[in-house]
């Protein structure tokens, strides 16, 4: 097929794209930054500048398409506004969706969050109601945005098909290099009782060729993630395994840490710039998060494969090889 992905520089669109790339599939990456682009995917990848908010540019990307991922969206950025975030998230979203549809694109495989629907009491699931911290930008505009692509799917008859992945990780991926540098200084915010669920990088992109691919799926919602969750202090003793070291000796109170992140948002904010940690990351550490994967595996014929450790394994050593660990 003919595929076009948003969102195709970051963490997971790079890996998307390769794995495409390796399927045989005709990929077009519709990007802000050519440069960027050029440098950072393999040959033979269409790149058309295009950011989500270039009509011409994204008309111009999906002709001829079969399928699209949309992966572009607006993320931990503490600084952006609530209007910034809805720009790129929500009105981006439907944007895309509708240029595609026009355009004939036969399906469209929007990414979510389960985030959007992760308050209460796990497992959570595809039927589980919205719920998210009214105050996170993020959670909140990826909700609006996964309503607005089963909306078009109801209204207009869009093909669209919605996955939420569960964390992911794997090479490539910076915003989890704090957790293993921590590991390796023997230092961690107290894990008990929390639970992760979370899903390799390349499992993620078997889940997306699914749903580009499974008939008889427009419209519904498909939680992607490991077969089942597991203990935060687990994944702690496999990354010291990995990086040689000790399990953790210091361990930090979880409110206290708390306040230290919410007064290092306060002072940075009041500078203008990025704090170094913020409550938003204590969520790692002390949110228990558990999904229920089985309608994927019913309906879209996906399960992932990965073993934790040999994922973790292949993302300690990419971090070793960049020079991060």
């Amino acid at each position: 097929m003919r595929i076009v992905v948003t969102g195709a520089t970051g963490f997971v669109g790079t890996s998307l794209v390769r794995w495409l790339t390796e399927q045989g599939h005709d990929v077009v990456a519709a990007v802000r930054d050519r440069r960027k682009a050029a440098s950072t995917l393999a040959e033979g990848v269409a790149i058309v500048e295009a950011a989500i908010s270039d009509a011409p540019g994204l008309e111009k990307a999906m002709q001829g398409a079969d399928g699209l991922v949309h992966l572009a969206a607006l993320f931990n950025a503490p600084d952006a506004s609530w209007d910034d975030y809805r720009r790129v998230n929500v009105d981006g979203t439907r944007r895309v969706i509708q240029i595609a549809a026009d355009a004939g694109v036969r399906r469209i495989v929007h990414c979510s969050t389960v985030g959007v629907a992760a308050t209460g009491t796990p497992p959570f699931s595809e039927e589980s109601p919205y719920s998210y911290p009214r105050s996170d930008k993020y959670e909140s505009t990826k909700a609006e945005a996964e309503q607005e692509a089963l909306r078009q799917a109801r209204e207009r008859g869009a093909p669209v098909v919605v996955v939420r992945p569960a964390q992911v990780y794997g090479p490539g991926d910076l915003s989890k290099l704090k957790f293993y540098r921590m590991v390796r200084k023997g230092v961690v915010v107290d894990p008990r009782g929390t639970s992760k669920h979370p899903i390799y990088v390349d499992d993620l992109c078997r889940a997306f060729g699914r749903a580009l691919e499974a008939s008889g799926v427009e419209g519904e919602v498909f939680i992607a993630g490991n077969p089942s969750a597991v203990a935060l202090e687990k994944m702690i003793q496999i990354a010291a395994e990995l990086l040689n070291v000790s399990y953790p000796r210091v361990v930090l109170p979880r409110a206290a840490m708390n306040l230290v992140c919410a007064a290092a948002e306060l002072g940075f904010g009041a500078i203008g710039r990025k704090a170094p940690i913020h409550r938003r990351s204590m969520d790692f550490f002390t949110k228990s998060v558990e999904f229920d994967v089985s309608k994927a595996e019913r309906m879209l014929d996906f399960h992932a494969d990965v073993p934790l450790r040999s994922g973790m394994q292949q993302t300690v050593t990419w971090y070793r090889e960049q020079g991060l660990l």
